[in-house]
């Protein structure tokens, strides 16, 4: 439990890393890349690790740790589109483009989430399908 529970920080931390990434203009589409390797990365870790994680648990404890991640990334994401779109500082022009990102962060608190989950359980069961 201790493991999962560390696993749960490591990935609130790297997924505020990729939310700051995806503020750079361009290469931050990649953040979506980032965040299925992050994702295999930190199930992979948390399995490796197991402890109590064994068999059922484990994949239902990925689960966990991807929505939770997905969660984090997701409304970091909204935040910082949200603070581009009501922002003193922002022009116009960036404002019109602001507003697309806030409508498409708004859709990822619904589904980014879910995705994460599916990612992590996915690589949970074949991971548990090699051994």
């Amino acid at each position: 439990m201790i493991g999962a529970a560390l696993h749960l920080a490591l990935g609130t931390i790297v997924f505020l890393a990729i939310t700051l990434f995806e503020q750079v203009p361009v290469a931050g589409w990649l953040g979506g890349i980032l965040s299925i390797a992050g994702w295999i990365a930190l199930t992979r870790a948390m399995l490796r690790d197991r402890g109590p994680l064994r068999g059922g648990s484990g994949v239902v404890w990925s689960g966990v740790l991807g929505a939770f991640t997905g969660l984090v990334g997701a409304g970091t994401a909204w935040l910082a589109q949200t603070g581009n779109l009501i922002g003193f500082a922002t022009d116009p022009g960036d404002r019109f483009g602001a507003a697309f990102g806030f409508v498409g962060a708004s859709l990822g608190l619904l589904y980014w989430p879910l995705v994460g989950a599916l990612v992590c359980v996915v690589t949970a069961l074949a991971l548990a399908g090699r051994r």
